[in-house]
């Protein structure tokens, strides 16, 4: 057998209540406790670089004092504690197991890969549809304050993101591959379906509550509300693959193709390699999102009967 249809106990003899509580506010104290020593390895290169104390209190002058590779480095440290230390911590102490128990298969077929592969490339063409969508959202009048606060956020965040991306070179841009795509591919598929989306799905009782509630937390975690819808729908993309094939490797092929492909083209960019924006979604017509919408749909079809078949075989 090799979906998960039950989910993987991850309780360690509690009741499933207290297990996906105790994850999910692990997952959160994870993730303040990354920033924090993120923050920290920043700060440390701020004063090595010749930063002084008014520098530190202005958010803005970071980028005048940490190189590219600093940065970089500063937000491993943030994925590394976050999204590894912080399920490890939970699978050791908590469920009494071990990564190697997140999964029901664990090598992966050439097929379901290939599958996973362009069925993501793919949904990344529907993605620019609903990421123009979640942009033009209009809140009303009285939500004013806290669309000022988030589009102030969005704003940070697509500067930082710029900063993260402007490659100067060849290494920088593997160092940023890794950094970007590889690290969070892997650890936030540990931490989001390994880890929470199996205690949630342990406690619902239902796989679908539990993929699509997963999937709005590991939006939610990435602080960006204008991106929140986008960032959910990839989330239960990476819920299904999961739960169909049994095979944590799947998602994780998901994740690092989707942001290794977003980082692949940014360089390709700044090379002058393509004419591709991949930030500019108002100049992709609609009935590409939608052919994408159709061929993804028809690859998880053969992925999810993949499964299907070879979960008949192995009752037989």
């Amino acid at each position: 057998m090799t979906r998960i249809d039950k989910a993987i106990d991850l309780s360690g003899g509690r009741p499933s209540s207290s297990s996906f509580w105790t994850a999910f506010g692990l997952l959160i104290a994870g993730f303040f406790i990354g920033q924090f020593v993120s923050a920290m390895f920043v700060y440390g290169f701020m004063f090595a670089n010749g930063a002084t104390m008014e520098d530190i209190a202005d958010p803005s002058a970071m980028f005048d004092y940490v190189s590219l590779s600093q940065l970089l480095l500063s937000q491993a440290f943030y994925t590394l504690v976050f999204t590894f230390l912080t399920p490890w911590f939970y699978l050791k102490y908590i469920a009494k197991k071990g990564v190697k128990d997140l999964y029901q298969q664990y090598k992966t077929p050439l097929l379901p890969a290939i599958l996973t592969v362009l069925a993501t490339v793919a949904f990344m063409f529907v993605n620019v549809y609903l990421v123009e969508w979640n942009a033009g959202i209009d809140l009303p009048e009285s939500m004013d304050a806290f669309e000022r606060l988030v589009k102030s956020i969005e704003e940070s965040l697509a500067e930082t993101t710029e900063k993260f991306t402007t490659f100067n070179s060849f290494g920088s841009f593997l160092m940023g591959f890794i950094v970007i795509a590889v690290l969070p591919g892997i650890g936030e598929e540990i931490m989001f379906r390994g880890v929470l989306q199996n205690t949630l799905h342990k406690y619902s009782g239902n796989k679908h509550i539990a993929i699509w509630v997963t999937g709005f937390i590991f939006a939610a975690i990435h602080l960006q509300f204008y991106g929140v819808v986008p960032r959910m729908m990839l989330g239960v993309l990476f819920g299904y693959l999961y739960v169909w094939s049994g095979n944590l490797w799947l998602p994780i092929i998901s994740h690092i193709t989707n942001n290794g492909l977003a980082v692949i083209l940014t360089y390709a960019s700044q090379l002058e390699a393509t004419d591709l924006d991949i930030d500019d979604t108002e100049s992709m017509p609609d009935w590409v999102s939608a052919i994408g919408l159709v061929i993804c749909l028809g690859l998880l079809f053969l992925l999810r009967n993949y499964y299907l078949r070879s979960k008949s075989k192995n009752e037989v």
